[in-house]
């Protein structure tokens, strides 16, 4: 599927569920106008947001969407489903409103007090780093990957996992995240997760454990251990940042990780 220029991807940040593909930004008075007019239909995985914004009509429109109200703290304020032509709905409160295909907050269980993360689209594969010259590569360059690295971060701080997803979604790595450490090892058996990102500061226990599961259970998983403060003692072996430092470099280390785990398989 093609991203046009202003397009944003929509997730869930308690599970990284993907909510929205393709969201449109609509930041001016003459987007927000115009919002869906003129469409015969918004496709699924695709959907426009309106900011800033808390109030929308569907007036003179064609079919009926879903209406999200989201507020400063990304926090889900309302949901309307299925609001048909000739409505109007609101949410004093708002800062977006985010407007999908109707249908698409209940397939994903969109409810309100849950938090939403944006992040910029991926850049398109042509504007990434050239590869190498005649076939070799030159000295600290990483062999490029055939497909995206899976990165999964375990953290209950959201500055952090807001940032964190933004900066790996924009370098093209793909980022699924949980709040609940006792799920980590879950997840990265079904998202297939290439590398781990352990926040240790809020349990040092609960981070262990995470670990130890992960090295039994998916020994070629890559691990990044992060901290706000006093370094964990039990991280011999690991690779191991102060967490707000590691922001700078976390997706060449990933990136490193990534390629010494396919160079071991």
């Amino acid at each position: 599927m093609a991203h046009r220029a202003g397009e944003l991807l929509l997730r869930r940040e308690d599970d990284g569920q993907v909510l929205c593909e393709n969201c449109v930004l609509a930041d001016t008075f003459a987007r927000r106008l115009r919002g869906l007019l003129g469409r015969r239909d918004l496709p699924a995985g695709e959907g426009i947001v309106l900011r800033p914004e808390w109030s929308v009509h569907t007036f003179f429109m064609r079919f009926p969407i879903d209406v999200v109200f989201v507020d400063v703290d990304q926090v889900v304020r309302k949901v309307v489903p299925n609001l048909k032509p000739w409505r109007t709905a609101t949410s004093r409160g708002a800062r977006d409103v985010v407007e999908l295909a109707a249908g698409e907050c209940e397939r994903y269980g969109v409810e309100v007090g849950q938090r939403l993360a944006w992040a910029a689209r991926p850049k398109s594969p042509a504007s990434s780093n050239a590869g190498p010259t005649n076939g070799r590569m030159q000295d600290g360059q990483i062999p490029p990957r055939e497909e995206p690295v899976r990165v999964l971060v375990s953290t209950h701080d959201d500055k952090f996992l807001r940032l964190t997803r933004f900066l790996l979604t924009r370098d093209e790595f793909q980022v699924e995240s949980t709040k609940r450490m006792a799920k980590t090892v879950d997840l990265v058996g079904r998202h297939k997760s290439d590398i781990v990102v352990i926040d240790a500061t809020e349990s040092i226990t609960d981070a262990a454990r995470a670990v130890a599961a992960l090295e039994a259970l998916h020994p070629d998983a890559g691990i990044v251990v992060v901290y706000d403060g006093e370094p964990p003692r039990w991280t011999s072996g690991l690779k191991v940042a102060e967490k707000w430092q590691a922001l700078e470099t976390l997706p060449h280390e990933i990136r490193l990780l990534a390629s010494d785990a396919k160079a071991r398989s």
